[in-house]
């Protein structure tokens, strides 16, 4: 399944709960708790995450995040039928912090806490290795940090795209 691949030798509780998500898909979510505490997007890090940032993990396979405002962030991949799925969850990001600490919240009570950067480049460095829900958040960026690039400022899933919802 599309989790598993994603998955490949990684201890990352977002890669893990798209695979354990991968049954019923639907369009609704009810909120999350960790959206209430959202701020807004009105920082300039804020604009930057909004859009679609591909990554690829060690095992070779490539996905996507899309940022979107409000909070909603999901993590786009292709299943073993090509179909485009999309796992939903929450984001909040602490600016002030160095390195940038970002939560990922999986479902209503997992979260998971990591740390980036944005690079002068234009890329993001996320620390996905070695994270998992309930787990503390790691106090520095590795050499094993996975980039991303931004390939798109579209913060909406392609039409055709099976949500698995929060």
């Amino acid at each position: 399944m599309i989790g598993k691949a994603i998955a490949g030798g990684m201890s990352f509780g977002i890669l893990a709960s798209f695979n354990a998500s991968l049954g019923p898909v639907s369009a609704a979510a009810a909120a999350p708790k960790i959206a209430e505490v959202a701020a807004p997007a009105t920082s300039n890090i804020d604009q930057q995450l909004l859009g679609q940032w591909q990554g690829t993990i060690p095992s070779g396979q490539s996905f996507t995040f899309v940022f979107a405002p409000e909070g909603k962030l999901f993590m786009m991949a292709k299943g073993p039928d090509g179909a485009a799925r999309a796992k939903e969850m929450r984001y909040k990001v602490n600016f002030g912090a160095k390195p940038m600490h970002l939560d990922f919240g999986l479902s209503n009570t997992e979260t998971v806490e990591t740390v980036f950067e944005l690079t002068p480049e234009g890329q993001m460095r996320l620390q996905l290795q070695g994270t998992n829900p309930g787990q503390p958040r790691p106090n520095s960026l590795n050499a094993e940090a996975t980039v991303f690039k931004k390939v798109s400022e579209a913060t909406a899933l392609p039409a055709d795209t099976q949500v698995i919802g929060f």
